[in-house]
């Protein structure tokens, strides 16, 4: 059946309702009213700039650009310091025209052709007046008029940024428009590495080693002239303690590089929708922007290569969807994780739920003396299979089909959706198949989610059956004084985690329920844990948490291998099964133990062949880039038009820095007296005033390098000067410190980072060698808990500063049977490290004496 079959068959008004969004994204056209776009807005869409933007042939070019790079100096700051500056130069120099603040953001919105749609909105943030709404004079939900009757302005509205005239100016400097060659080279290195390798991948390292979007450039609905997209939402609350909740929504440019498409400046706000109540439609909310993306890939967008010097049409392909759990039900229009089939990925697994209980909870393995009309089905397996478009479309077309409420409510149960997703309504073959275009969620799942189900299961406050005493579960343990020790060790742990770490962990026994961030999570759920909680927890749990540990230790990395996605695909399994036998143990009453949380898990690595390495998609961008925006409000009064302006104004300077790439303030990452080593190693001061002799042992390794790496021989009496440096900037941002300026100060009043991650054995380094991990902890603990001995300068040794590789974390530790010897220390690696890279997040340096 086609889609106009399934909505000529629609009885449901609500459903009907949604059917009309759907319908007037199909027919989408920039020419429609729904488009928004003015008539001069319209010409420069269908007919770009075909030449660069240069200040030179600009009229009074010279003040323009000295203009705008006060306005882009003061772009942090408040209004009054461009004007303030302004005027004392005017002064100076009264002949010079200098244009005005709101001037320049015309001027601005003129040269990058980047502007915002504005739909009014109801009062309480029920509906959008877009789409079948865009006539309505008040709210269908509420019965708030859209306009106030005194003055006859609108109440409330929000901003849309159209994708098309951002995505046009970033092309128009050939740097730039360089940058859209990733995916291209990219898919042609995959698609050779498949043809040499008999159809195999060595690794999967984005969402384009993954077999859908491959599938798409083998059908050709993806060709080298489109531009694939990511879309991601988010609610945010933008003030801790009042009501402030908004949502945002953003683009990500997939055709860059990974190490460029989630940098502040190419991450695109698309819209705004103002709190402080959450929407009741969200739909008509994101309509704008969608319709905005279907109109372009019906007629195409005219694109000027400034590279090439050509003008192509580019047809635009939405990847895939993001959100977070709550965030995700609004957009693939899913029952949500308390349903009967409550995956957000729609897989077939339907969940159990508890005599006279509504919320299901998906237990693949049945209860014991169980009896449910309806969910008494038998043990399910735990190897997942790939959501299937065609289970989707005929549980749709029975879901539409629903002749009256009662029949609705059954078959929304039976079948897991609410109504059809407005994604339906996009250009056949423009996004993956619904609902495979919409991802996972590894953010949240790692840290927030797994952290609540576990903590809350070992310290024994998780709910529990009145017959059920947790005092009963030999799981948990973390209560009293062993729960006040824990969070002790985790806050002491501090001073050893690098600066590079960032926000370090807090005390968890204090700060557990005052707002622990999902940093924090990850610090301590996989770096801290596996060896804080060794001998606490007792086996077999132990070992079952740091089965855990290792997978997600691989699922978020940007770099997969094969070998380690399939480790991690067994280990996460086994976590899956294991989890319902040693806590749920087929227990009617602890059913509510089996969450969405622990069924995702089955999920992910398949997932990773499908759409690519988790991290690649997930909510950190949209986290970040709600936390930036939310920095740069400075009209607390009215906080979410502030916001929408300052997202605007983030889509403008982007455009224009692109276009003209030497207006980017240098970030001046490389303080004075810093030393560039190539390839990204740069050394930073402080450093020796004068050469100086070795050290003894220092000086026997430094021979032993030269000897066996040159071929020199050195007499008994060879001596040499050296030169020391305090820090040496790593290619990937971290920042490692030597003994020689780090042991100066006490313990308390650092972040240790001078444990480096080495490879294979100039300017060169002395590092002392650990010893090799105790294999019985490391079997124990499934690779998670690294323990070694510290051989100080008996394990000198000399390496090229090329080799290496990360800053990491070394924590002093006990291991069983060496409880008199200090020299032990456990191995932290900064979890989500690649997803810094990807960022572009590095450790702010500053001069050093």
């Amino acid at each position: 059946l086609t889609l106009d079959d399934l909505f000529n068959n629609t009885r449901l008004s609500e459903l009907r309702l949604t059917n009309q969004f759907i319908q007037e994204l199909q027919k989408a056209s920039l020419n429609e009213r729904h488009s928004g776009l003015d008539s001069e807005a319209l010409h420069r869409l269908r007919n770009p700039p075909t030449e660069q933007f240069s200040f030179e042939n600009q009229t009074d070019g010279a003040n323009l650009r000295l203009a705008f790079e006060i306005f882009l100096a003061s772009l942090k700051a408040s209004v009054d310091v461009y004007n303030t500056t302004r005027t004392s130069i005017l002064r100076r120099h009264p002949e010079d025209n200098l244009p005005s603040y709101d001037q320049m953001k015309k001027i601005l919105a003129q040269i990058t052709g980047v502007g915002s749609i504005v739909h009014p909105m109801c009062r309480n943030s029920c509906v959008a007046f877009t789409g079948p709404y865009i006539d309505e004079d008040y709210c269908p939900k509420c019965e708030e008029p859209k306009r106030c009757p005194i003055s006859g302005r609108y109440y409330q509205d929000f901003h849309t940024m159209p994708i098309g005239p951002i995505l046009q100016a970033l092309w128009r400097d050939p740097k730039s428009a360089s940058r859209f060659e990733y995916r291209r080279s990219k898919t042609r290195e995959i698609i050779e590495e498949l043809r040499s390798n008999a159809g195999k991948l060595s690794s999967y390292e984005d969402f384009f080693h993954g077999s859908d979007y491959l599938e798409y450039i083998r059908s050709g609905d993806i060709t080298d002239n489109d531009i694939v997209l990511m879309f991601s939402i988010d609610g945010a609350q933008l003030y801790a303690h009042r009501a402030s909740d908004c949502w945002i929504y953003i683009w990500v440019i997939m055709d860059f590089s990974p190490e460029e498409r989630y940098k502040k400046e190419y991450v695109i706000p698309g819209g705004f929708i103002p709190g402080p109540k959450k929407p009741k439609n969200l739909d008509s909310f994101i309509f704008p922007g969608l319709y905005h993306l279907a109109a372009l890939r019906n007629e195409g967008l005219p694109i000027w290569d400034a590279a090439t010097n050509r003008l192509f049409t580019s047809r635009l392909f939405l990847g895939l969807n993001t959100a977070d759990g709550p965030a995700m039900a609004y957009l693939n229009s899913l029952v949500g994780h308390h349903g009967k089939f409550g995956c957000r990925l729609y897989c077939p697994t339907p969940g159990h739920h508890k005599t006279n209980g509504t919320h299901y909870y998906p237990a693949l393995l049945k209860p014991v003396n169980y009896t449910m009309a309806g969910c008494d089905h038998q043990d399910l397996s735990h190897f997942s299979t790939f959501t299937s478009h065609s289970h989707y479309s005929t549980n749709l077309a029975f879901l539409l089909a629903s002749p009256n409420d009662a029949q609705y409510k059954r078959r929304r149960l039976e079948t897991g959706i609410v109504k059809p997703t407005i994604f339906l309504g996009l250009p056949p073959r423009s996004t993956l198949a619904i609902p495979r275009c919409f991802g996972s969620d590894i953010m949240h799942l790692a840290t927030f989610n797994l952290s609540d189900l576990l903590l809350s299961l070992w310290r024994g406050t998780f709910d529990h059956d009145p017959l059920d005493s947790p005092s009963d579960w030999p799981w948990a343990v973390l209560q009293g004084e062993i729960w006040e020790s824990h969070g002790r060790n985790v806050a002491a742990a501090t001073p050893y985690l690098p600066g590079s770490f960032d926000r370090p962990p807090r005390n968890i026994a204090e700060k557990i329920n005052s707002g622990y961030k999902a940093w924090e999570w990850l610090l301590y759920l996989y770096g801290l844990a596996p060896a804080l909680l060794f001998n606490i927890l007792p086996d077999p749990y132990y070992s079952h948490f740091c089965k855990l540990v290792r997978a997600m230790r691989i699922m978020q990395q940007y770099r997969i291998s094969s070998s380690d996605l399939i480790l991690a695909d067994t280990l996460l399994r086994s976590f899956a099964y294991e989890f319902e036998m040693l806590y749920y143990q087929r227990r009617e009453d602890r059913l509510h133990f089996c969450r969405q949380s622990i069924h995702a898990l089955l999920h992910l690595a398949l997932e990773v062949t499908r759409i690519g390495p988790p991290i690649c998609s997930s909510q950190w961008t949209m986290e970040r880039t709600i936390g930036n925006l939310g920095e740069e409000i400075r009209q607390p009064s009215n906080p979410y038009a502030n916001l929408s302006q300052r997202g605007l104004l983030r889509c403008q300077v982007n455009a224009l820095i692109s276009m003209v790439p030497d207006l980017q303030l240098s970030k001046g990452n490389s303080p004075r007296g810093a030393s560039d080593l190539g390839g990204g190693y740069i050394l930073l001061r402080a450093r020796d005033r004068y050469h100086r002799s070795m050290k003894e042992n220092e000086a026997i390794a430094f021979k032993k390098y030269l000897q066996s790496h040159h071929s020199l021989t050195l007499g008994d009496g060879w001596t040499a000067k050296i030169t020391r440096w305090a820090r040496l900037r790593l290619p990937n941002g971290q920042v490692a410190r030597s003994r020689w300026k780090e042991a100066l100060k006490p313990i308390n009043k650092i972040r240790t980072a001078r444990n480096v991650k080495v490879c294979s054995l100039s300017t060169l380094a002395i590092v002392s060698l650990y010893s090799a991990p105790l294999p019985d902890l490391l079997l124990q603990s499934h690779g998670t808990f690294i323990s070694c001995k510290y051989f100080g300068d008996l394990g000198l040794t000399v390496v090229d500063v090329t080799c290496i590789k990360a800053v990491v974390a070394m924590i002093p530790c006990r291991p069983p049977g060496v409880d008199q010897d200090d020299s032990y220390y456990f191995l932290v690696e900064r979890p989500g490290l690649d997803i810094t890279d990807l960022g572009d997040i590095h450790e702010i340096v500053r001069a050093e004496q």
